[in-house]
This record gives structure tokens, C-alpha cells and sequence, in this order.
């Protein structure tokens, strides 16, 4: 078979462009695979392979259109099939190539090998008083670790930048501590921090409403409970931290907007004074309007700083609180009435129910201005004046709680008695949604 018949052979059949299509995969593969051996020269290579791919292409489309005018259809239909495996075999080849390149990129990369981005943090005078470090914790994506540099040089880790590297908020206390606020709405951890450049310490905001140290030394906070937090020491061992907790209290309602800090590295000095995240520090409790049920207390709720769930408590008219248990996120929480004012509240999740032994479950008895959680079939009081309930369990016959209380006191609590003990019958008074609003059963 001559040269010509070769080329008329290809062409006729669409095999020429499927060869086409082929060499312009490898081109692809070594070239991506290659970058990072041969840099520009690697580059060079996939603008080539890409320039090929669409002559190349440009070239078989238009035979292709010209075969169906002439109504080629056997031609035609030739040039479809074997022009779809190439261009499907060179669809693997690229996506093949690209995985092999990022793994080859996370496997080789060194974390922190990139320069750190250290921000200034000015304070009303202008000057520095403390700095933070952001380094790249990931070959691709916009994460960063975050560290408070002193001017002494003193460094404490706080918890990484994840999800979009938001900037943070820099606040002045009227104590003269500095507060920092990560604008990210992140669904598992409350990312403040507070700076005293005096002493050199940095407490983490725990459970919405408590500060805690983090101790000198800590890589990087790793993980936040309602009274403790989760460290990395500079020898990679992990730690999980408890200490005295101190009430926010009302400092926040009297802070002074700063600016942002921005992972990019720059300080954007506040121009307005306006405060960009206002509404998410102060989170204020609504009460649900009941309506014309009329109960002899309050269920009050607000959006838990993180955005990601919802606090609730229970409110008398004495002005008691009693925090209720927050166990995620729910579908509807169903409200009965046994007795003139003693109630039962039913936090419902989509599955209708939240666990084999706990249902998220209260009794509300107004009268004696009592409220209890439902623990596996006990009846646990919850002590007036708590802002969380830290864990809950059972032990042989009886249930218990642990709760802190808003000076940052924790309380132990195993006042419990068999469910069955509750005598009333109760019937179904209405349904609380989870946006706080009330439907009252007819």
C-alpha cells in the first residue's frame, strides 16, 4: 500500500484524526506529568499538544460536515464512531494525567516550603502590637495555619484557615485586650480569639460565651469543646486542654472596630468604623410567640455564633434560665401539655428521633419553675442559671449532667428519677419550627 493510500485509508476511515487525538493525549500526559521535572520546557509541551488538538480538530469537524453534505453516510458514520473513542480515550488521558499530577504535587510538597505571610496588626496609635502568620497547609488549596507572633517573638498557634481563607476582624476590648474574629461561617468550631499583648497569652472562645488559654507552646488548636480545647504541641502530640473558663460578659457590646486582617497578607485599616460582623457576635434570643396559648414560660432561641445551629433555653417569669442540650440540628420540636403549667418538649430530628437513648427531650414544670431533660427513661433536672450542658450520661440506676453556669463555674448534677413517675397525660398543644415559629394544633 503507497504513501497516498495511506493518507485516503485515514482519511476516508477517521483513523487519521483518532491517531491525532491519541498523540495530542500523550503530549497531554507528559506534559502535565512533566511540569513539575521540567517547568517552562513542560509548559511548552501542553501549549504545543493543545495547539495540535485543535488544528487537528478544527480539521475533522470540518470533514466530517463535508462528508454529510455529500451524504457519505457509511464515511460518515465511520468518522463518528472512531472520532468518539479518540476524543473519549483522550478525555482519560487528560483526567489520568491531571490526578497523576496532583498526587504527585501532595506527595512532594513540604508543607510551610512557601514563604510566610506575616500580617501586622497596628493598634489605635498606629504602630505594631502583635503580627499573624499565615502558611500554605495544603499544595492546592486556600488553607492556611495560622499563628499570633509577639514582638518578643513569642508564637502561639491558633486554629487553621479553612474553607476560603476568610479574613479576620480586629477588635479593641475596653480592657485593651485585642478580640479576632474569623468571618467564616464554619460548621464545627468558633474561631475568636483574644489577644492580651501584655502578657503574651491568647484565649479561644469556647461554647459561644467562655474564654480558655491556649497554652504557650501550642502548634495549633485542633479542635473546641463546649469547656475545653484540642491542641498539636511543637513535638506533634495532641493534647486536650481544660482550665479555668472566664466569662465573655458584656466586653463584646463594648468593642471598638480595628480592621481586617486578609491571608493575602495586608492590614485593611477600618475607614467607616463600620463593623462588618456585628450581627454574628451578638446573636440576640427571641422568644417564640406562642400566640394565644398563653404559656407560663418563655422558649427563647438564638443562632449559635458559628451559623451552623441553633441555641435554645427555656426562660420563667422569674427571669431563671435553664439551657437545653444542643444535639444538632432538628425538624420540628412538638410541644404537649400534661397539666396547667407543665409542659413536655419534643426536638424531633428528620428520622424522628436523635438516638436509642436520648430523644433531646424536656419537662417544663412552670409552677415549681423546673425544667428536666429526658436521659434513658429518667426524668434529669437541669440547674437554673447554666448557659450549656457540657455531657449527660447514665450510671446504673440514675442519670447525670455536667453544665456550666455563666461565671464559668461547672455543675454537677445527677438529680434524677424514673420517667414513669410522670403521672400527667399529655396531649399535643402545637409544633415549634426551627426559624423559631409557632403552629398551634387545631
Amino acid at each position: 500500500m503507497g504513501k497516498y493510500q495511506i493518507r485516503e485509508f485515514l482519511s476516508r476511515t477517521g483513523l487519521g484524526m483518532f491517531l491525532v487525538w491519541g498523540c495530542a493525549a500523550v503530549l497531554f500526559l507528559v506534559a502535565i506529568v512533566g511540569s513539575s521535572f521540567w517547568g517552562k520546557a513542560g509548559v511548552a509541551v501542553g501549549v504545543a499538544a493543545t495547539v495540535v488538538f485543535a488544528g487537528t480538530s478544527l480539521w475533522y469537524v470540518l470533514v466530517f460536515l463535508v462528508t454529510l453534505a455529500k451524504r457519505q453516510w457509511k464515511k460518515s458514520a465511520i468518522m463518528f464512531v472512531s472520532g468518539g473513542v479518540g476524543a473519549c480515550l483522550l478525555a482519560v488521558g487528560f483526567g489520568f494525567a491531571v490526578a497523576l499530577n496532583f498526587w504527585y504535587e501532595a506527595e512532594n510538597w513540604e508543607k510551610g516550603k512557601e514563604k510566610p505571610r506575616l500580617v501586622d496588626v497596628p493598634g489605635e496609635d498606629g504602630k505594631t502590637v502583635f503580627s499573624v502568620e499565615y502558611v500554605n497547609a495544603h499544595p492546592f488549596l486556600a488553607e492556611y495555619d495560622k499563628t499570633i507572633v509577639f514582638k518578643s517573638g513569642k508564637r502561639i498557634g491558633v486554629r487553621m484557615d479553612t474553607g476560603g481563607a476568610g479574613p479576620f476582624a480586629v477588635y479593641r476590648l475596653p480592657t485593651g485586650e485585642y478580640y479576632l474574629v474569623d468571618g467564616l461561617k464554619h460548621s464545627f468550631i468558633r474561631n475568636d480569639y483574644r489577644v492580651n499583648v501584655t502578657n503574651e497569652t491568647v484565649e479561644m472562645m469556647t461554647a459561644d460565651t467562655f474564654w480558655i488559654r491556649i497554652p504557650d507552646g501550642t502548634l495549633a488548636v485542633v479542635g473546641s469543646g463546649g469547656d475545653s480545647i484540642d491542641i498539636k504541641t511543637a513535638d506533634d502530640e495532641r493534647k486536650n486542654v481544660e482550665g479555668k473558663l472566664t466569662p465573655v460578659g458584656d466586653l463584646l457590646s463594648r468593642r471598638k472596630y480595628l480592621g481586617l486582617i486578609h491571608p493575602r497578607g495586608e492590614f485593611e485599616k477600618s475607614g467607616d468604623g463600620k463593623d462588618p460582623y456585628a450581627g454574628m457576635i451578638e446573636p440576640k434570643w427571641t422568644a417564640v410567640d406562642a400566640g394565644a396559648v398563653n404559656l407560663p414560660f418563655m422558649l427563647e432561641w438564638r443562632d449559635s455564633k458559628n451559623r451552623w445551629s441553633r441555641q435554645w433555653r427555656i426562660a420563667t417569669v422569674s427571669g431563671k434560665h435553664f439551657a437545653l442540650y444542643q444535639a444538632g440540628d432538628f425538624e420540628t420540636c412538638h410541644m404537649y401539655v400534661g397539666a396547667p403549667g407543665v409542659y413536655r418538649l419534643h426536638f424531633a430530628s428528620k428520622n424522628g428521633r436523635m438516638s436509642d437513648i436520648f430523644d433531646n427531650e424536656y419537662r417544663i414544670d412552670a409552677n415549681s419553675e423546673r425544667v428536666e431533660m429526658i436521659v434513658g427513661g429518667f426524668l434529669l433536672s437541669i440547674p437554673s442559671g447554666t448557659v450549656c450542658i457540657s455531657s449527660f450520661g447514665l450510671s446504673g440506676d440514675r442519670a447525670s449532667l455536667t453544665a456550666t453556669c455563666e461565671n464559668g463555674t461547672q455543675i454537677e448534677s445527677d438529680e434524677s428519677v424514673p420517667a414513669s413517675e410522670d403521672e400527667y397525660q399529655y396531649m399535643l398543644v402545637g409544633d415549634v419550627g426551627h426559624d423559631g415559629s409557632f403552629r398551634q394544633c387545631r
